[in-house]
């Protein structure tokens, strides 16, 4: 009556996918039968698929008949193991209890011996498929090399005693129904709900995870550390660092992982979990694992040194030598040990990221695609077929199509009316009138954000509606990582530097040693600013490089002229303009350049600016102005700014990052499409509103064009490390002049240009060439 399946998968009324499992044991020796399984690098109870054309019985007796002498009417079903309600096809397990005849031939290795050479060095000459009889003592030993394929054989013994030791039929079969752990019952304060919800792990994630598993372990239900290999070697992660991996998904320090211990380490890994909060609690619990290499909970200097070289070699850093030894040591010191003979304590180790005394976990322990698109990637397109009724096949909203699907899990998780089709897809078809928003922000009066919630963790929880739901994509796995998320994650290279220059404007109220004026550093060690600004220029870099030459943007835009090092205007400027962050303010936000020299804080103007870019790219738009360029700061005093804040080796890299930067930047910005609702602001210089705006630090060029400005525009080199030489064009645009009444007596020539005697380069532009240009 077990055997009968009743899905369509079938054959002579038996599932062809049934996995039997023959636990054979000799009660006089106490000692049972296993396998060596090669493949999978550990050994097992004797097992096999059942074939299309097999009774259970039969599929025993194939496997035991040349092994051993048995009476048939020994062999009992003892225990089942059921996949049938699972969201996909799974494989069940029979297990089968047999005690062979008293005059089988027995052979026990080193007589039921666990220690010497002659137990490893046996257990590693078996070959493929082999048995061996192995006491408990010595499955014992085994488990604890990761050795065996699950702790079935530990945990049954228990189990079956009385079916073996008593030789009678049972008179119940174990009957366990298979079904994926799931985590959304556990109370919110649960740190492993709490993990999952920040890793985005839907329901459909963690079923597509288990799928995965099971058909990786079935027959067993564990993870050796041969078969984890298998899994994370799919994740995209190297062999060599396989172990390391294992030893921290191993949190009980059992050799072996459950599904369970499985996910909560992908969650850990992934990198849209968050570094901060009981996620990042969670993670560096993880991080500490994967470093005590001795697994012992307490990490050796030399283990926190390999720790430190990986922190920089994913900033993009090669720390080597005695320069990696002396700042590891600094930061081991951190902790509040005074030497590297002593070892640090896990709590320790949490408690100094938790209070930021150790910085740069964020970067560790992290796969380098989310399993989101892990899962869209390796989706067959046979998965992705759909059968959708014609009546349902899609719902056309406000010029939104919304392709659907049946998803009965979607209306168990979510309540919504029995009448209506769940939705898998969304397909945006321009225009749209509107965007779902993706979070909810609790703003003080004062402006100050204080609390940040995304949708897709509500829609994680089941809290939102129905109608909100026919928005997001469930079996497309619907949580791509989008710029919203990145804004509001402050543990972002570019949130850490606007937090650390919100130190820098604000003053100290406290006294003694920790005082300090409002826009300076006080004690601040200047080294760790540089390196985030180092880390910021990389990413920045590829944000310019990526813009065409001439970007076109809509109004509403505000518009701000030359900084030049002064970092209070620039606050000011956001208190009125962006009060709340670019990101959730109405309006685009162009800058046009000239961001150093002269004032004091060019360094500081030009961090807030790249940090700003990074975290919002499509709102937030910098132009380069003409003191973006190596000659020009030499003669004023960036260069020299960059030299005295950070030390003269240090201060030149970062001066040169910074304007490898500039050298990537688009020279002028166009608006188009303006009506009559648009507003746009010039600070300092005016405006021109007359359907067309064009926005450059300098002037018009003198070059003839005709109607090929923008075409010539847009193929402008980038990167433009030497505009006088490189483009003629955008020399101009960074450096000529309106024609000022103090020299209008000079008469231009040259269709209205005048060479520009103020600057020494570049030209003076008469009204009348500004008017020919604006025609």
């Amino acid at each position: 009556m077990y055997q009968k399946n009743s899905r369509h998968d079938t054959v002579d009324g038996y599932s062809a996918l049934d996995f039997i499992v023959c636990v054979v044991y000799d009660k006089t020796k106490d000692v049972y039968l296993m396998s060596n399984y090669r493949h999978r690098n550990g050994l097992w109870f004797l097992f096999a698929e059942r074939r299309p054309n097999e009774t259970s019985i039969q599929t025993v007796k194939r496997l035991l008949d040349p092994l051993l002498a048995y009476d048939a009417d020994q062999i009992q079903l003892v225990k089942i193991c059921s996949t049938k309600t699972l969201p996909f096809k799974g494989r069940d397990v029979l297990f089968y209890a047999i005690i062979p005849k008293s005059t089988t031939v027995i052979n026990v290795w080193s007589s039921g011996k666990v220690d010497g050479i002659d137990f490893e060095r046996q257990l590693n000459l078996l070959s493929d498929n082999e048995t061996v009889w192995l006491t408990n003592n010595q499955l014992k030993h085994l488990s604890k090399f990761s050795r065996l394929l699950g702790i079935e054989p530990l945990t049954l013994n228990k189990q079956f005693k009385d079916i073996f030791h008593s030789g009678m039929k049972p008179t119940n079969v174990i009957f366990e129904e298979t079904k994926i752990p799931q985590t959304e019952t556990i109370p919110k304060s649960n740190t492993a709900e709490i993990l999952l919800l920040s890793a985005k792990f839907t329901l459909t994630i963690q079923e597509k995870l288990y799928e995965e598993y099971h058909h990786t372990v079935v027959p067993s239900d564990y993870l050796n550390f041969e078969t984890f290999k298998q899994l994370l070697r799919r994740k995209g992660l190297e062999s060599s660092e396989l172990s390391h991996y294992f030893r921290a998904f191993d949190s009980t320090q059992r050799n072996y992982l459950t599904y369970v211990d499985y996910l909560l380490g992908l969650a850990a890994l992934d990198p849209s979990t968050q570094h901060g909060g009981v996620p990042a609690e969670q993670r560096c619990r993880y991080i500490f694992r994967y470093y005590n290499l001795s697994n012992n909970q307490r990490m050796t200097f030399e283990e926190f040194k390999l720790m430190i070289k990986e922190i920089h070699k994913n900033k993009g850093q090669n720390l080597v030598g005695e320069a990696l030894n002396e700042e590891a040591l600094q930061m081991f010191r951190s902790f509040g040990l005074r030497s590297s003979e002593q070892t640090l304590s896990l709590m320790d180790f949490l408690s100094g990221v938790g209070q930021l005394r150790f910085r740069g976990t964020s970067v560790l322990f992290r796969l380098n695609t989310s399993l989101t698109e892990y899962f869209k990637r390796t989706a067959s397109p046979a998965s992705n077929a759909l059968t959708i009724q014609p009546s349902v096949s899609n719902i056309t909203t406000s010029n939104r199509t919304l392709s659907t699907k049946a998803m009965s899990r979607r209306s168990t998780s979510t309540p919504t009316s029995p009448s209506l089709p769940a939705i898998s897809n969304i397909s945006i078809h321009e225009p749209h009138p509107y965007e779902i928003a993706t979070h909810i922000v609790k703003v003080k009066k004062t402006g100050v954000v204080v609390d940040i919630t995304s949708l897709y963790d509500m829609e994680i929880t089941g809290a939102i509606s129905g109608s909100t739901a026919l928005f997001f994509d469930d079996d497309h796995i619907k949580f791509d990582r989008i710029n919203s998320q990145d804004c509001f994650n402050q543990r972002t290279h570019a949130n850490e530097m606007l937090n650390g220059l919100r130190y820098f404007e604000r003053g100290s109220k406290e006294g003694g040693p920790a005082l300090k004026d409002p826009y300076t550093w006080g004690k601040v060690d200047m080294s760790a600013m540089a390196r985030c600004l180092l880390v910021l220029c990389k990413q920045i870099y590829s944000v310019f490089a990526k813009e065409n030459r001439l970007l076109r943007i809509s109004s509403a835009c505000y518009i701000l002229g030359d900084l030049h090092g002064n970092f209070r205007d620039l606050i000011c400027f956001e208190k009125t303009f962006w009060r709340l962050g670019p990101v959730l303010t109405p309006a685009s936000i162009l800058f046009l350049g000239d961001y150093v020299d002269r004032g004091p804080e060019g360094v500081e103007v030009v961090a807030y600016l790249f940090a700003q870019k990074l975290l919002c790219p499509h709102k937030v738009f910098l132009l380069r102005g003409n003191h973006e360029l190596r000659n020009v700061q030499d003669m004023f005093q960036f260069h020299s700014e960059c030299r005295r804040k950070f030390g003269p080796d240090l201060g030149e890299q970062v001066w040169e990052e910074i304007n490898r930067c500039f050298d990537a930047m688009p020279i002028c910005k166009h608006f188009e499409t303006l009506n009559s609702s648009s507003s746009v602001f010039y600070i300092p210089t005016g405006a021109l509103v007359d359907n067309r705006i064009l926005c450059v630090h300098g002037g018009i060029p003198s070059l003839d064009m005709k109607n090929d400005f923008f075409k010539l525009v847009s193929q402008i080199p980038c990167p433009l490390r030497d505009p006088e030489n490189e483009s003629a064009l955008a020399w101009e645009l960074l450096w000529n002049d309106p024609l000022s009444n103090e020299i209008q007596d000079l008469e231009p020539d040259n269709n209205g240009f005048i060479t520009n005697i103020r600057r020494g380069t570049g030209y003076f532009f008469s009204s009348k060439a500004l008017n020919d240009f604006l025609q």
